[in-house]
């Protein structure tokens, strides 16, 4: 179950984006229908989209990643994926991005 520090957070944070956020940008929570066909949604894990920049080969794209926040966020950065399989120089075929900021070893 999620700790009522990190479902505050997390709640807030939404709270923030909804009413602030760059143009384009998507983040969204999961919500998923449970066994009763009703939904539910799980802060914990959001679906985004990051628009491709105006003037560049990627404008026009939407390039979806998932963010999957842990226990110990905010001291822990959330873990970032594209689908698997998305191509690109600075993420790893599984969908995990090569970025030392998010890497967990550290």
């Amino acid at each position: 179950a999620m700790s009522s520090l990190l479902s505050a957070r997390l709640a807030q944070e939404r709270k923030d984006w909804r009413k602030d956020h760059p143009h384009g940008f998507i983040a969204k929570p999961l919500v998923q229908k449970d066994k009763n066909g009703d939904s539910v949604t799980d802060m914990t894990v959001w679906n985004c989209s990051i628009p491709g920049k105006a003037g560049t080969a990627w404008e026009g794209g939407a390039y979806p990643i998932t963010l999957t926040f842990g226990k110990d966020y905010p001291a822990k950065p959330p873990r970032v994926a594209f689908p698997p399989g998305f191509f690109h120089p600075n993420v790893y075929p599984t969908g995990k991005v090569c970025l030392s900021i998010l890497n967990e070893e550290k």
